[in-house]
């Protein structure tokens, strides 16, 4: 039974695998395909992967430019993935719930999720996605006009795709876009050299056709922005044909958002009708087809402002009619969206508190079932599984083992005169001064009165001189004991043992010579420290 569920849960890991590389080699989904994953890898199957695949299903929508049904499948996504094995993914969802309410504009609401994503990216150290959630931040931070912290963000994300060194369709091109958008943040602040050493990396990175037809776009927009600022408009012009190439080539525009308005920036600025007319004639078509509405009212306007001496008077009044009617519709749509965003970013929150409220109950439980509730030191079930560790580790590595086995003197005689409260705060004592005394090492709680401190990797002298600060800590602490035959306070005895293990030694000799020791000493004399000598019956 076992075997066939774990069979069941690799196949539908290796669904979600095979739609990942997919991606990653720039294959094109059909929905058909992700129909076929959701249903073989529903929620009641496995909760995480199927958050996986709505990534996915999510992806198809953007890149088919139905946002409402994107933000559907990314909703799903996050309340699958969180809190599961899957959850590094959920970075993904956040970077593109961040580029849907980017491209809708909403600026604020972008950064909000890129900053979300990042925290993920650094939770789950996943520096590819990482680096791209900032190329994302980059883009919002350049159309916001702070060119200063956008270049920033492209330095660093660029720095981290170069150590990564992957080599993956889906990662050069990336990085050529990158690349490319940073050029142009660059030249908006007249840093020309350290342009020009872009130029550089997209001549280096330039290898591959696939990649260099992919990067047309937005690559040709930089060189263009660039030659115009060396002076060669000719030269800009022929860039700017080859990016409305590249565009008529593209059967959806949404993706390439920011070269767009990089390629609009760069036209408007030029103010050649000609020119403008060309690339409003390649985008319009497209951004009807997928009903963006704020790029088709961004181009009409550019229309109307720049191309209306070659419009007749018909024509003028058909683009303005078109004009005004699109915006009315635009504004109902946008207050929609809007409220989308807001509903949506309302049931991110439940779900992360959700799952955040689920973690500290699991986080409370793992502690409880490891630590003494009274004194917060590891208790025994905790102590039991860590000096088996240990002792292999000393055994095979030859380093030093050292325990320290202790209680308090006439404890019975404390509870009997002064009550089970005091006993309490006696107890509490012994835990507070170990715990100062031995930071670094581990130290539990054996039950009742008896507490165990396991070192390892110190010599004897170490152990010694911390016992007795133990004890004199422990004094001077000043916990009234009248009946104690010691001293009129509070005092503790300790035995101890230090040594390399060495066959056929058990962790269990050492913990007897300890309590032999410990034995040995308060039959002796309370209140002092004793250690184990020579090999014995014990070690």
């Amino acid at each position: 039974m076992d075997i066939d569920m774990s069979a069941t849960r690799q196949q539908m890991l290796e669904t979600a695998e095979h739609l990942n590389q997919q991606m990653t080699d720039g294959i094109p989904f059909t929905w058909e395909t992700l129909e076929q994953a959701l249903a073989s890898v529903t929620e009641q199957d496995d909760k995480g992967i199927h958050g996986w695949i709505c990534y996915f299903a999510a992806f198809y929508q953007l890149t088919t430019g139905n946002q409402e049904d994107c933000l559907h499948y990314l909703d799903e996504s996050v309340r699958c993935l969180l809190g599961t094995d899957q959850e590094h993914h959920v970075a993904r969802v956040y970077n593109m719930i961040g580029i849907v309410a980017h491209m809708q504009n909403n600026l604020s609401l972008a950064m909000e999720q890129y900053d979300k994503a990042l925290d993920y990216t650094e939770k789950y150290d996943d520096k590819m996605v990482h680096s791209i959630v900032l190329s994302n931040m980059s883009d919002a931070y350049y159309l916001i006009g702070a060119y200063e912290r956008a270049v920033q963000c492209h330095a660093e994300c660029i720095r981290e795709f170069e150590q990564a060194d992957d080599n993956s369709t889906y990662s050069r091109i990336n990085f050529r876009k990158m690349l490319a958008e940073y050029g142009c943040c660059l030249l908006h602040l007249h840093m020309d050299d350290e342009a020009e050493k872009v130029l550089c990396k997209l001549e280096e990175t330039g290898q591959s056709e696939e990649v260099i037809r992919e990067t047309r776009l937005g690559v040709n927009v930089f060189l263009a922005h660039l030659a115009e600022r060396n002076g060669d408009r000719k030269k800009a012009e022929e860039h700017v044909r080859t990016a409305v190439m590249a565009l008529e080539d593209m059967t959806q525009v949404s993706s390439e958002y920011d070269s767009i308005q990089n390629l609009l920036q760069y036209v408007e600025k030029i103010g050649k009708p000609e020119q403008i007319e060309e690339v409003l004639n390649c985008l319009e078509p497209k951004a009807a087809i997928e009903q963006n509405k704020s790029l088709l009212l961004q181009l009409l306007s550019l229309r109307m402002r720049y191309c209306s001496s070659r419009m007749t008077p018909e024509e003028f009044k058909q683009s303005a009619d078109t004009f005004f009617h699109l915006k009315d519709s635009w504004e109902l749509t946008e207050n929609s969206q809007v409220m989308y965003m807001m509903e949506l970013r309302k049931r991110l929150q439940a779900a992360e508190e959700e799952q955040k409220e689920q973690e500290r109950k699991r986080n409370r439980l793992l502690y409880q079932a490891d630590h003494d509730e009274l004194t917060g030191l590891y208790n025994k079930r905790s102590l039991n599984r860590y000096l088996e560790d240990v002792f292999e580790d000393c055994l095979l590595n030859e380093k030093e083992l050292g325990i320290l086995f202790l209680d308090i003197d006439h404890f019975k005689q404390l509870n009997d005169r002064y009550g089970h409260g005091r006993g309490d705060e006696g107890i509490c004592a012994v835990a507070d001064t170990l715990k100062k005394c031995f930071p670094e090492d581990y130290v539990a709680r054996y039950g009742g009165d008896e507490f165990l401190v396991v070192m390892t990797g110190r010599d004897r002298e170490y152990a010694e001189e911390h016992a007795r600060q133990l004890c004199m800590g422990i004094r001077e602490c000043e916990i009234p004991n009248e009946d104690s035959s010691v001293e009129p306070w509070l005092t503790i005895s300790v035995g101890g043992v230090c040594a390399i293990p060495k066959e056929p030694n058990r962790v269990w000799d050492f913990l007897s010579a300890a309590d032999k020791t410990l034995y040995d000493q308060k039959n002796e004399q309370k209140g002092k420290v004793r250690f184990y000598v020579g090999e014995g019956q014990y070690l």
